[in-house]
């Protein structure tokens, strides 16, 4: 059992951009990276061991987390047994060695290649989405994850955006695009930003981001934002620069063409007393807690741009409803989306899972291949025993899979060709417990290899080559 206030060793994987735990302090960082650094960072805070392995030019430690880098892992992993270990949208990791009680997998990305993902994550006890949008877009191509999944959310450092609302003074000739450019600025550019300026002649638009690799299709962006009138590139700021320019913004202008399945900038601009204008779509529909601040229709059509700069000068003109919606969002924001709240959460979470793990025992059904012989079952015993009417070949274990898997008890299935086979079988809980595995071809001696008599599979897992282990037996 899990209990209260015992420290965990808590493993953070991901690849993507070079950081550390100072990197947030120097210059801007992507959305998945600045979840992963307040998290360890919460989690540390709360008492347990964290180690982030990623690209970092500065390993070490900085507020009680070990960043390390990604070459160091290996030789990590052969050390130790983590408690929990979280990849953060690099889902590789899970095909090397390493050992961990619960391992977990941290989706930040909309879901392309459903079978290379499910095959590249068959190892993962936990898959977290960050909005029902999110885990709706999962579940459609993949509903054999539902058992799995949880659905969490991105959050707000609450006590830097106070620090930074205090630092700020709010200029309301001053709006900010701060999403990445090929999710809305050219919309912004194009067809918005010259109309708002011929309304509000004074306005100043400031563009802001992180470094990061530019998308294919958008090298005439330079050129278009270069030649946007009372325009400021304010580009990669670290965060509490970034926080004080988007608390002095009277307006963030984000006309969202993208699939967002979350927006932490949505989050933070709401924390920091900023309306966001932005569309009535996708996750922003969840994480936008003030219906005004969203517009309906696409952001290409014309009806849309209307509507967005009617909106932005709406809350440019009208300052009572701008301090009424305001103050809705930052209570909205701090009610749900603290850090603080959300490592609670997890850490809930993975004590429930942790628990499960030491208080249950293997459960699987039998099923036989033929009747009439007394079998001895392998330790420990099956749950349910069941004879299926085959024809007199070899089973086909992977039909019969996905039809048994719709009846039997237990999170394990065990296939035999015939019942006296089951007294030849090694103890099957240790054989699981030593190896991260989900399916077990059984053979008999002198059986070449591939020539199952039996199998052992976990519910809803496939029977692919890189995902199983072949035993043999006399």
């Amino acid at each position: 059992m899990v209990h209260p206030g015992a420290s965990l060793l808590i493993g953070f994987y991901t690849e993507g951009l070079p950081f550390d735990g100072a990197t947030i302090y120097e210059k801007g960082l992507g959305g998945s990276e600045s979840a992963l650094y307040f998290l360890a960072r919460e989690f540390a805070g709360k008492g347990h061991r964290v180690q982030v392995f990623c690209h970092t030019r500065r390993p070490g430690r900085y507020e009680d987390v070990e960043y390390r880098h990604l070459e160091s892992f290996p030789a990590a992993a052969a050390q130790q047994v983590f408690d929990v270990f979280i990849v953060s949208r690099f889902p590789r990791v899970f095909t090397l060695p390493f050992q961990s009680r619960l391992k977990v997998m941290w989706n930040h990305d909309n879901l392309v290649e459903p079978q290379t993902y499910r095959r590249e994550t068959f190892r993962a006890d936990l898959f977290l989405t960050l909005s029902a949008y999110h885990e709706a877009e999962y579940l459609s191509q993949l509903p054999e994850l539902s058992p799995f999944c949880h659905r969490t959310k991105n959050g707000v450092d609450l006590e830097m955006g106070r620090e930074a609302i205090l630092a700020a003074g709010k200029d309301m000739t001053k709006v900010v695009y701060a999403s990445r450019p090929e999710r809305g600025l050219e919309i912004l550019l194009r067809h918005i930003w010259p109309r708002l300026l011929q309304a509000r002649p004074e306005l100043q638009l400031s563009i802001m981001g992180y470094e990061a690799p530019n998308k294919p299709g958008q090298e005439h962006m330079a050129g278009l934002v270069a030649g946007a009138p009372r325009t400021t590139v304010l580009g990669s700021l670290a965060k509490p620069d970034f926080y004080r320019h988007l608390a002095e913004a009277a307006l963030l202008l984000y006309p969202c063409s993208f699939p967002e399945i979350s927006c932490i900038v949505a989050l933070e601009a709401q924390a920091l007393g900023t309306p966001i204008i932005t569309s009535r779509d996708f996750a922003l529909t969840e994480t936008v807690g003030v219906p005004r601040y969203l517009i309906s229709g696409r952001p290409a059509f014309p009806a849309y741009q209307e509507a967005f700069i009617a909106r932005a000068l709406l809350y440019l003109d009208d300052r009572d409803r701008y301090h009424q919606d305001t103050s809705a969002a930052l209570r909205w924001v701090t009610e749900h989306y603290s850090w603080n709240h959300i490592a609670d959460e997890w850490l809930e979470l993975f004590s429930r899972h942790l628990a499960r793990e030491e208080e249950e025992q293997l459960s699987y059904s039998l099923f036989l291949g033929s009747e009439g012989v007394t079998a001895s079952f392998p330790a420990p015993p099956p749950t349910e025993v069941r004879y299926l009417t085959l024809p007199e070949t070899r089973l086909d274990f992977a039909t019969l899979k996905p039809l048994l898997e719709e009846e039997a008890r237990g999170e394990w299935l065990l296939l035999l060709e015939d019942a006296g086979l089951s007294g030849s079988l090694p103890p099957l809980q240790p054989l699981l417990d030593a190896s991260s595995v989900d399916w077990f071809g059984f053979r008999r001696e002198p059986q070449p290899p591939g020539h199952w008599s039996g199998v052992l599979f976990r519910r809803h897992c496939p029977l692919l080559p890189d995902n199983g282990l072949e035993v043999v037996i006399p």
